[in-house]
């Protein structure tokens, strides 16, 4: 059986569903629970048990599985143990299908496309973890711009092996934002004092 352009375009970018089991507890009120990934699969579908009995969807509930929100028809009662298993991915097929289209079907430069958008989003998240304080004075929790770098990597060869090399290639700082390397050297040689 042959690979769908999105099952290629996953399998190079490593976005391969991933299984997860969430536990909650009902408290007599709550209709909407949040789950803790967005992008959730439909195949197969969300699995949603209370007090150890599988629901039903839609009579019990129903998923919004671009948001990851599971709404219950009936509030779960005080103390009933919830358990939602379900698999998800970093981009839902429309994503994978609009970078598909807006690259004239080439899986290759889609892919690297998306490489792209992980590495700006992991310095995005470095940044956000040191301007939140880190994990105290000065530190940085989470350094992704060895990641970023990786990834923009991966993505460079992907364009290179469709041999379109200049112009697809965002310069380097475009997807990782450049304060990283040096405010992480800066607080290491405590030339940053932050305010408590």
């Amino acid at each position: 059986m042959a690979l769908t352009d999105i099952e290629r375009i996953r399998i190079k970018i490593a976005d391969k569903s991933t299984i997860v089991r969430e536990l909650a507890e009902g408290d007599g009120a709550a209709k909407f629970f949040k789950l803790n990934n967005q992008n959730v699969g439909t195949s197969p579908a969300i699995q949603v048990w209370i007090n150890n009995i599988l629901q039903t969807d839609p009579a019990n509930y129903s998923t919004d599985v671009v948001n990851g929100i599971v709404s219950f028809v009936t509030a779960p009662a005080v103390n009933d143990d919830i358990i939602f298993q379900y698999y998800w991915t970093l981009f839902t097929d429309n994503e994978v299908q609009d970078f598909l289209d807006e690259n004239g079907g080439s899986v290759n430069i889609a892919s690297a496309k998306l490489l792209y958008a992980l590495a700006a989003n992991a310095a995005l998240l470095a940044k956000r973890s040191t301007l939140s304080g880190g994990s105290g004075l000065g530190s940085i929790t989470e350094d992704t711009s060895v990641a970023a770098r990786e990834l923009r990597a991966a993505a460079k060869g992907l364009i290179e092996l469709e041999g379109q090399i200049g112009s697809e290639i965002p310069a380097e700082g475009f997807t990782e934002i450049p304060w990283t390397e040096q405010v992480y050297r800066r607080q290491i040689e405590q030339e940053i004092i932050r305010d408590n």
